[in-house]
């Protein structure tokens, strides 16, 4: 599936950090609740890491790249397996 993001390219290159940081936290969100290995460790030593980067970029985000970001989580969401409601807050936050 394409998503399209606006034309500019730095705001493209921000909404797509953003998108790939989310997927990090639901990726680390996922392997903590699925496992107790070496990689649930490596996920939870990681994940403090990356919701600081978002929250970092969040910041950084004009409100029309904040409100895009939310509308293009928004149809993620419809196309990828739900995530448990905890995670799906997390990404976010």
């Amino acid at each position: 599936m394409s998503i399209k993001i606006s034309n500019d390219s730095s705001t493209n290159t921000r909404i797509a950090q953003a998108l790939g940081i989310c997927r990090s936290i639901a990726a680390c969100n996922e392997r903590l609740a699925r496992s107790n290995d070496v990689h649930a460790l490596t996920a939870a030593l990681m994940l403090p890491c990356y919701q600081a980067d978002l929250r970092r970029l969040a910041r950084e985000l004009t409100n029309a790249e904040q409100d895009e970001l939310r509308s293009v989580l928004r149809r993620l969401e419809n196309v990828e397996p739900p995530l448990p409601r905890r995670q799906a807050l997390s990404a976010v936050h």
